[in-house]
């Protein structure tokens, strides 16, 4: 799947975003893309939504090492598609803070594991971004904080239709606020 060309990663669905992204990464690992095609890939992807969202479920939770320490050359992928993506790893640091406290409640410690392992990596690289002085990171990371202070705003929505409960709420604040 990785023989796509720009404009077909530019239409991928969500599940074959998933898939190609999985073996993208296995390419990258192995070396077997150019710098220029790891970019130009990056940046197709992560032009739409359904490539974003799919992107980030396999680089988030899969098992690549790139994940954990992303190289320049994903730095400057982001960087470029910053627009694209802020939202994403805003949303994912609050999901995957909360489900590791809801997969602890249930008892599911593998589950509970696999939540706090991408939140982690979502926290890592949104301070690797913000660090770049990536303002729109950093705002969204501070509008998510202020709908959590004031109980209302811009993720209102998105803090109920997932009806986090306060435990999981001061556990998002803490880990918005590690950065």
């Amino acid at each position: 799947m990785t023989a796509l060309n720009v404009t077909d990663l530019n239409a991928l669905s969500f599940p074959e975003a998933i898939a190609f992204t999985q073996t993208w990464l296995e390419q990258v690992e192995s070396q077997k893309l150019t710098d220029a095609e790891i970019l130009a890939q990056m940046q197709a992807l992560l032009s739409h939504r359904d490539g974003v969202r799919g992107f980030f479920v396999s680089y988030l939770t899969g098992n690549s090492p790139l994940a954990d320490q992303p190289p320049g050359i994903f730095l400057d992928g982001f960087t470029q598609t910053a627009e694209h993506i802020y939202e994403i790893l805003v949303k994912n640091v609050a999901m995957s803070t909360a489900m590791a406290i809801a997969h602890r409640c249930n008892g599911d410690f593998n589950q509970q594991q696999g939540s706090e392992r991408v939140k982690t990596r979502s926290l890592n690289l949104l301070k690797q971004l913000e660090q770049r002085d990536l303002v729109v990171f950093k705002n969204e990371r501070l509008r998510l904080l202020q709908t959590l202070e004031a109980g209302s705003g811009d993720y209102q929505d998105f803090l109920q239709r997932w009806q986090y409960d306060p435990e999981q709420y001061d556990a998002i604040r803490v880990s918005l606020q590690s950065i």
